[in-house]
């Protein structure tokens, strides 16, 4: 079947394929050895973002120049050495950049006094990366804790064009003033005096392991991003999910709001299908995916009406990323489709389309599991709409309460990976688990 490209995707068409052809594999070149005593064993992601298509009127068309970016970084898993991955995937020209550290946080925008560690690359302190590419830092002795922030500030000193960067980090990221120069030992923010709530080029954090590597990626799009929480908190599911799994699991938010399962849109980047490789499979050490995701593809009709997929083309594109999933020895666990009555794009129709998805999920997916936030969220007066208890606002995205209620109803067991879990990462059953099992019939509904 073929799956359509939306309209939407015309704006952005030249730069993808000019951007998307040069891109390596999921495994970014790797730098030289990190001094006495670098780990040799395996990598885990700790934090990791999902990369984004600039677009134009943004700083992510306009780029940097002589500044430094200060972001913070949620670890989900702690270690003693790590790493960190740089993106230029969808740069236009090569990303020098001159300077790039690690450091504790001390207050907004801060870092605590002496623990500004510089990261290098093949042992230097500057790096290039071409137009298309990614590229890892060589091994650094830094101690990361999880659910702890690090704080990573990167110099970039020549003019970078159009910026990688995800759109919606829901964190507060500080930027000095151009012609500011490298600023990234300062340990207040007062050379940061602009803010923006999106990454930019840092877009995974790695720890050595001694033992088990295993990951967890959640890829989908507002609803996994986290949108409609609160800022700087960490309250997004795959945060929740993080504490509940103790520390023990890197748990990766690929997440990217507005983004579709099937259509590359300007504002919703590139879709799952094709960010799948990179966003996913490229992670290092990951054995389970969780994915939800297909709403976007429902109510993009509001706008793209003669380009939007229907629900037998969804279907397929699970499927798709289902066995992609399995061909590479992962679990793959999928959400069902929240309600949505009350926003602009709601139609009868299109509640329609979603009962189909979600009775897919539910009854016909190739799926190793099955999360039905559907039944969690919906409104018990109306099962078309969200749960008033759970709404931030706008009638689509849940607040704090609805993250933490998806995110604590989630059977650890359906995992590979944790203290409870218990299924075979690289033997997919075919068998459907209940996820979010009731609890008093276990059943779902």
């Amino acid at each position: 079947m073929r799956l359509r490209t939306a309209r939407a995707a015309m704006v952005v068409s030249a730069l993808l394929t000019a951007l998307l052809a040069p891109v390596t594999g999921p495994g970014a070149h790797a730098a030289g050895p990190g001094g006495p005593g670098a780990p040799s064993g395996g990598w885990t992601g700790s934090w990791a973002t999902a990369p984004t298509v600039p677009f134009a009127g943004n700083v992510s068309a306009e780029g940097f120049e002589d500044q430094t970016i200060r972001q913070p970084l949620r670890a989900t898993r702690g270690g003693e050495w790590v790493r960190l991955r740089l993106s230029n995937v969808y740069g236009g020209t090569p990303l020098s950049v001159d300077a790039l550290s690690l450091a504790q946080p001390r207050g907004p925008g801060g870092i605590r006094p002496g623990s500004s560690t510089g990261v290098t690359f093949g042992g230097q302190r500057s790096v290039t990366i071409p137009a298309g590419e990614e590229r890892l830092s060589d091994p650094v002795r830094f101690r990361v804790r999880a659910d702890t922030d690090v704080v990573a500030s990167l110099y970039v000193d020549e003019a970078t064009g159009p910026a990688t960067w995800h759109r919606l980090a829901n964190r507060t990221v500080y930027v000095s003033q151009p012609g500011s120069g490298d600023r990234t030992a300062d340990v207040t923010a007062d050379a940061f005096p602009t803010t923006h709530t999106s990454f930019f080029f840092v877009t995974g954090l790695e720890v050595a392991t001694d033992g088990d590597t295993g990951s967890v990626v959640a890829i989908g799009a507002s609803h996994t991003d986290g949108v409609g929480s609160t800022r700087d908190a960490a309250r997004s599911y795959p945060s929740v999910l993080a504490r509940r799994l103790g520390g023990e699991v890197g748990v990766l938010n690929a997440g990217i709001g507005a983004n579709q399962v099937i259509n590359d849109t300007e504002y919703g980047s590139v879709g799952a299908l094709g960010r799948f490789e990179r966003d996913v499979l490229g992670q290092p050490g990951v054995r389970d995916v969780i994915l939800i995701q297909g709403i976007n593809d429902i109510l993009g009709a509001h706008y793209f009406p003669d380009e939007a997929p229907t629900a037998d083309e969804v279907i397929a594109a699970y499927q798709e990323l289902t066995e992609r999933a399995h061909a590479n020895g992962l679990r793959i666990i999928g959400g069902t489709l929240g309600p949505f009555r009350g926003v602009t794009e709601f139609t009868e129709e299109r509640e329609a389309m979603r009962q189909t998805l979600n009775r897919w999920i539910r009854e016909d997916s190739g799926f190793d599991g099955v999360i039905d936030l559907d039944r969690l969220w919906r409104d018990p007066a109306d099962a078309s709409a969200l749960n008033p208890r759970y709404d931030s606002g706008d009638g689509l995205h849940p607040n704090d309460a609805g993250y933490r209620a998806l995110a604590e109803a989630i059977d650890l067991s359906c995992l590979s990976v944790g203290p409870r879990g218990t299924a075979a990462p690289s033997e997919p059953t075919g068998e459907r688990r209940d996820c979010t099992p009731l609890p008093t019939t276990g059943g779902i509904r």
